[in-house]
């Protein structure tokens, strides 16, 4: 009876506990995996926004509130403020025996025996490469600024960056289980947690992470037995619904590698079985003008192939968490123009058409090179699900306080179920399988990780059969 009850009883249990163990571990990883990215990510944002406050000439900007100005000229530091014009050459002794920072507001002594001096030596560290236009002095309790390539540039009180990089971290983590805290790195106390994660940007700046404290920890200690039964209880029921999730989502993963794998695969495979057969061919071809076609058609496959190793690396730096982008003042317009243009070599040239773009630039503040990708990437996709003759067009233009790229075909369009999931890393919709059309399944994703990061947005218009439209819209750049 004893080993009739524990064959089915006893066994059974511990199994399933075991089982349930196991997914509720597993589900625990996957939330700390998940909240170690996002902590990333907003390491990344205030990193970006960091950059263009810094860096920024409009109002509310760190050059607006600046302590100091100071201009490059010919041989000079200029301080305008002062009319106080000192060669570059000099190089004054910076006065370390000083207790603390210059006093407020700067005077012309300050200006010529300690601001000048750091001065001196962020452009020396600027000219070597060991600063991306923005260095802070302790000795000065405040940053040097000069953007790149402009003679103007200025200081800035630590506190007031740090002030701001604090509003918008408390702005960006409203919603998260944690806290973030920005601190000059050097003078973290040694009480505030250790984990931290350094700017890459600015390596003098680090984000501190706290967990968000939990309310009612109290009510919960109290009341230990009735709640550990309803747990007991509810692991009882959903335990089940644990493992299937669990398991339902290790055999999507791994279904999602094989295709992947196998896409990649087939796009790399196609491509270089055509330019290893007309390279053999060449030599035994005396036709002009099939040599002609043999180099154009070997040019279309060596950009295909060049084109899907840049999206590959993309992908891996965005799911690493390490993607940067160099945000500067563009015009969309002309972007889009240059994006069109380079699509143009991989298809019919009357194929693609741009309409005639507005009067006025579309000055947005970007990465020219993450946003040209992004309109290639809808273009390409727009050729792929279109007829071969279908037109696929391109607009710039302005609307409701945003700028906008629309990229429109008369392709298979999307079914209504699809619209939010063709966004997913390696999704592809059933019709587009269908097809059996090339691609691996990460275009969209990566366009809509360039419009996150740029805070844009990306929508989609279509129906099924008739075509789709895809538009970008970014916020216009200040100033």
């Amino acid at each position: 009876m004893a080993l009739l009850f524990g064959l089915m009883v006893v066994l059974p249990v511990t199994v399933f506990g075991l089982l349930v163990v196991r997914a509720m571990r597993g589900e625990g990883i996957r939330a700390k995996y998940e909240i170690a990215a996002r902590q990333r990510d907003v390491v990344t944002e205030l990193n970006d926004d960091l950059a263009g406050w810094l860096f920024a000439a409009g109002p509310g900007s760190a050059r607006a509130t600046a302590l100091l100005h100071f201009h490059a000229d010919a041989g000079r530091i200029v301080f305008p403020d002062f009319e106080l014009a000192l060669s570059a050459d000099d190089s004054p002794e910076q006065r370390p025996f000083d207790s603390g920072p210059p006093s407020l507001p700067p005077t012309r002594d300050t200006v010529v025996n300690q601001y000048f001096p750091r001065v001196q030596a962020f452009r020396r560290d600027a000219a070597a490469g060991r600063n991306a236009g923005a260095q802070y002095f302790p000795r000065l309790a405040a940053l040097v600024v000069q953007p790149p390539l402009d003679p103007d540039g200025y200081v800035v009180d630590v506190e007031r960056v740090l002030e701001h990089a604090n509003a918008r971290l408390a702005a960006i983590t409203a919603a998260e289980p944690f806290t973030a805290t920005a601190w000059i790195a050097a003078q973290r106390p040694s009480s505030r947690p250790t984990d931290s994660i350094g700017l890459t940007g600015f390596p003098f700046f680090e984000v501190v992470f706290e967990d968000r404290p939990a309310p009612a920890a109290g009510i919960l200690r109290e009341q230990l037995f009735p709640y550990s039964m309803g747990l007991l209880i509810v692991v009882t029921v959903l335990g089940s619904a644990f493992m299937y999730r669990a398991v339902s989502h290790e055999s999507k993963l791994a279904r999602l590698r094989s295709d992947f794998v196998a896409a990649v695969s087939h796009e790399f495979r196609s491509p270089l079985a055509s330019i290893l057969a007309l390279t053999e061919r060449l030599d035994r071809v005396d036709d002009p003008d099939r040599r002609r076609e043999y180099h154009s058609i070997i040019g279309q496959d060596a950009r295909r192939l060049s084109n899907l190793v840049t999206r590959l690396l993309d992908f891996a730096l965005i799911e690493e968490g390490q993607k940067t982008y160099s945000f500067d003042r563009i015009d969309l317009a002309e972007t889009a123009r240059e994006a069109v243009s380079t699509s143009r070599t991989t298809m019919r040239t009357d194929r693609l058409q741009l309409a005639e773009g507005p009067s006025q630039p579309l000055w947005v503040r970007a990465d020219r090179t993450a946003l040209a990708h992004a309109i290639q990437n809808l273009v390409d996709n727009a050729a792929k699900y279109s007829p071969p003759d279908a037109p696929i067009r391109v607009a710039c233009g302005s609307t409701d306080g945003v700028h906008f790229v629309d990229v429109e075909d008369s392709g298979i369009g999307i079914l209504p179920s699809e619209r939010t999931k063709i966004f997913e890393k390696f999704y592809r919709g059933r019709q587009a399988a269908s097809l059996n059309a090339e691609g691996v399944g990460i275009g969209l994703s990566l366009v809509r990780h360039v419009m996150d990061r740029h805070r844009g947005s990306i929508s989609i218009y279509s129906e099924a059969g008739r075509g789709s439209r895809f538009s970008l819209r970014l916020p216009p750049a200040e100033g």
